[in-house]
């Protein structure tokens, strides 16, 4: 299964849905998020494709984006916490 039959493509508008998730996984979730310099969205993308078999399908200058936006969040955590 590809990428792209596990996740809408970015020429059309992402179908959503809604979950009930208990407080403490919520929590975790929120506190990944913000330890990842990521938004919960992406968090759940990643898993479920993660979940569903087609993690490895990720284009590759999709996962190199992410990982900048983690390695710049992260660089500035860096800062705050010497300040």
């Amino acid at each position: 299964m590809s990428f792209t039959e596990c996740t809408a493509t970015h020429h059309m508008a992402s179908p959503q849905f809604s979950v009930r998730i208990p407080p403490e996984l919520d929590e975790r979730l929120n506190a990944y998020a913000k330890q990842a310099g990521t938004t919960k969205t992406k968090v759940m993308i990643d898993a479920l494709a993660h979940y569903l078999g087609c993690a490895d399908d990720v284009p590759l200058i999709r996962r190199v984006l992410e990982l900048e936006e983690r390695v710049a969040a992260l660089e500035t955590q860096g800062r705050q916490v010497i300040s």
